[in-house]
């Protein structure tokens, strides 16, 4: 995959179910942060991971897409998709209910030298991993990733309200 093409090459990959084409642009040791699961790692993990939803999600609708790299290929990306879900079969463990939805997902993609390093998903409307907690799976909490920049901390602060 060309560099102006590894968001849109990842979304392709994962909406057809063709994970070996992420084998050109996704690091052997990828680590993995997701609702469903925190510091996760390993290509392999990765495509594992993404057959679960794609056996879950019947269609996968890209809504947005952004790719910043540096003359290196280095940068961020991200692609924003709509998982649209039935479940019919095991999912993870959990028994099929029936149950339908849509998820709106974002992957935040880290980028090193035209390979994706690291992955960060946001489930931005919660109501997969609501469904999921529902059901007993196992939801990351207090997860504190790497931050670009470290806020200010605000507590003991005049006028702060906590």
């Amino acid at each position: 995959m060309s560099d102006s093409s590894i968001t849109r090459g990842v979304y392709e990959a994962f909406q057809r179910v063709e994970f070996d084409r992420w084998d050109a642009v996704i690091a052997d040791d990828v680590l993995i942060n997701s609702p469903a699961g925190y510091g996760l790692q390993g290509l392999a993990t990765l495509k594992e991971f993404a057959a679960q939803f794609t056996d879950l999600g019947y269609r996968i609708d890209l809504v947005d897409e952004h790719l910043a790299l540096d003359d290196q290929g280095t940068g961020r990306g991200f692609i924003t998709f709509v998982l649209h879900w039935k479940h019919t079969k095991d999912f993870g463990g959990l028994a099929p209910t029936g149950r339908e939805g849509t998820s709106v997902e974002t992957m935040l993609l880290t980028i090193v030298e035209n390979q994706i390093v690291r992955i960060d998903v946001a489930d931005n409307t919660l109501d997969l991993a609501l469904y999921e907690s529902e059901r007993g799976w196992p939801i990351p909490h207090n997860v504190r990733p790497e931050p670009l920049v470290v806020g200010v901390d605000r507590r003991g602060a005049v006028g702060a309200g906590g």
